[in-house]
């Protein structure tokens, strides 16, 4: 049974804010590793204080029910919504928009709170979501505790501020405290304060209306267990390992975090504070007016980066200066800026396409730039794109779709274009393709790698090479579509030659390009390819471009790997997507699934 450790931390971060810490059955690590605890059952209504202690119940998350999940441990804030919550939350209250402003460089620069691991289940090799991070490590309490502390004292250093967030409410202080508890522990833990909950935050202002009491109850809530995690308990009836459905307030939460990444706004808190976000008809209204909003961009370029495996693209300046490199790339230097403007372009064109009711589909076929820099712009020999007006069209005949975008094609500062790592690419983040770990076989090393070679060539000579292990997946599934991409140099230019160089820069033999190949993937038979386009239409063809987006939508939805009685769900979506469904709906409908708004009960 694998357990979360939050609770000690946390504990810890509440106490120091003036919380009550208890007994404690825990012990913190040090550094910078996970936080042990024991954990207990959480229950709503209990103190605050006492739910950091006991924060989490016994599953964590990994157990799963036909048409629903376990009401295991809670997922906690991603450092992305935890920054996005904060501003919300710090707007919302006190109308300030400056104010609000400095949450990020608070909890970055500041607090210096650690960014979450990319985890992918399939492999460590490869960057994976942040929603599937469930650690809690000493540095990010005390970052949190750190953060909680400098904003609640901004929060209340302008008396005028602390006059208006007061009201008038008298001159009994506890009256005042217990009114200002209210309204900042519905925005801050996102459903309404029980009474038990309100007297312990009125104690711990110690009958006091000063700012710094103020101060005391404002950080204490923003380091409380209650707004760091999300906790889903669902409705009380059923029984246990019965799917019952989740309160207005948890399926609000749901919504806003899986849309949003943040809390509930104004409109969508009303609809669960009087319940009507129950109603179908109510839910699946704000369902897409959450997923038509512009706020829903963000999020929705985070899941395509982390699906597409963006990050992976390393800085494109790192070798400039150095001969070879420098005699490849030619009159173009790549910036430092170079990488993150290429991997911001492929995803200018997702929300392009996804404003317009296109389909995913549409993503391979494409072939407009969104090259926004001039140096993004001239590697595609495209104009630079105002963000405003109908972006331009590739004038290249070789350049469509996603696979031939300068932050999927690129391979940072190398000079050669590295074949092997493109056809993983493809099978791997795009089509979702089985491939066994590299085999441990030195016998290729034999290989004839004399002559004026191709990079093909001298991939080919390694890799199938006759009696060696690595030929079965190299000539039939990795290697076609490396070779296929091969009229893309090492910066993602168009080419129609290779030329071949040795380490100081000095030409040895220019080659035609040789692009053809038999490339396989599953559920569909073998296809002769010779160019972007034709590959990209083969995994149109079999359906596992669609597949893949449902089951890595399924682990971005649900912070976790998904399962064999995932099935259903993402044969659902995989069936939608196929449809030619737009993005946008095809993202909201996740939401309207049952397993999307219920969870099982299960027993501490």
């Amino acid at each position: 049974m694998n357990k979360l450790v939050w609770a000690a931390a946390l504990a810890a971060a509440l106490a120091a804010c003036g919380g009550s810490g208890g007994d404690e059955s825990s012990s913190t690590s040090g550094g910078s590793g996970p936080v042990n605890v024991v954990t207990m059952p959480y229950s709503r209504g209990m103190d605050p204080h006492a739910q950091v202690q006991a924060v989490a119940a016994a599953e964590s998350g990994n157990s799963h029910f036909p048409g629903c999940h376990a009401a295991g441990a809670p997922r906690r804030l991603t450092r992305t919504q935890l920054i996005a919550s904060l501003t919300d939350v710090v707007q919302q209250l006190t109308g300030d928009a400056a104010l609000a402003a400095t949450v990020e460089p608070t909890v970055l620069d500041q607090a210096q709170f650690p960014p979450d691991t990319l985890v992918d289940p399939d492999s460590t090799r490869h960057t994976g979501y942040e929603r599937l991070d469930t650690a809690l490590t000493s540095r990010q309490a005390g970052a949190l505790h750190q953060t909680a502390e400098t904003l609640a004292k901004a929060i209340t250093a302008d008396s005028a501020r602390v006059t208006r967030l007061l009201g008038n409410c008298g001159s009994d202080a506890n009256a005042c405290m217990a009114g200002f508890s209210r309204r900042a522990g519905r925005l801050f833990f996102r459903r309404p304060m029980t009474d038990a909950e309100v007297a312990v935050y009125v104690a711990a202002a110690g009958g006091e209306k000063t700012p710094e009491a103020m101060s005391k109850v404002i950080a204490t809530m923003m380091a409380s267990a209650s707004f760091y995690l999300r906790v889903e308990l669902g409705q009380a009836s059923g029984g246990d390992g019965q799917c019952v459905p989740l309160t207005a307030h948890e399926l609000a939460s749901r919504l806003s975090y899986q849309f949003w990444d943040t809390v509930p706004d104004a409109t969508l808190a009303a609809a669960a504070d009087d319940g009507s976000l129950l109603d179908p008809a109510v839910y699946q209204a704000q369902v897409a007016r959450l997923a038509a909003d512009a706020r829903a961009d963000a999020p929705t370029r985070r899941f395509f980066s982390r699906w597409f495996k963006l990050e992976e693209l390393v800085a494109m300046n790192g070798k400039v200066g150095n001969a070879k490199f420098d005699a490849f790339a030619g009159s173009y230097k790549p910036l430092s800026t170079t990488r993150d403007a290429a991997i911001n372009e492929v995803l200018d064109m997702v929300s392009y396409v996804a404003s317009r009711d296109g389909s995913l589909q549409q993503l391979l076929t494409d072939r407009h730039s969104f090259a926004r820099t001039a140096d993004v712009a001239a590697l595609y020999n495209t104009p630079v794109w105002d963000g405003k007006s109908t972006p331009p069209l590739f004038a290249e005949a070789d350049r469509v779709g996603l696979t031939t975008r300068i932050g999927m094609i690129a391979n940072g500062s190398s000079d050669t274009t590295l074949p092997i790592r493109r056809g993983i690419r493809v099978l791997n983040a795009l089509t979702c393709q089985t491939l066994p770990p590299p085999a441990m076989d030195q016998s290729n090393a034999k290989a004839d790698l004399t002559g004026v070679l191709t990079t093909r060539q001298r991939t080919e000579r390694v890799t199938q090479m006759e009696g060696t292990s690595c030929i079965g997946c190299h000539q039939a599934q990795i290697n076609p579509f490396g070779f296929v991409f091969e009229r893309f140099d090492a910066l993602g230019r168009v080419r129609q030659t290779e030329v071949v160089r040795d380490d100081n820069g000095n030409t040895l033999g220019e080659k035609p390009i040789d692009t053809a190949a038999v490339a396989t993937l599953a559920g569909i038979a073998a296809r002769s390819v010779a160019s972007a386009g034709e590959a990209q239409q083969l995994i149109l063809d079999s359906g596992a471009f669609e597949k893949c987006f449902a089951r890595n939508y399924a682990r971005y939805t649900f912070g976790r790997p998904d399962k064999a009685d995932d099935a259903e769900l993402i044969e659902a979506m995989r069936q939608q997507a196929a449809s030619g469904t737009n993005i946008r709906r095809l993202m909201a409908a996740v939401a309207l699934r049952k397993e999307f708004q219920m969870i099982a009960k299960v027993s501490p």
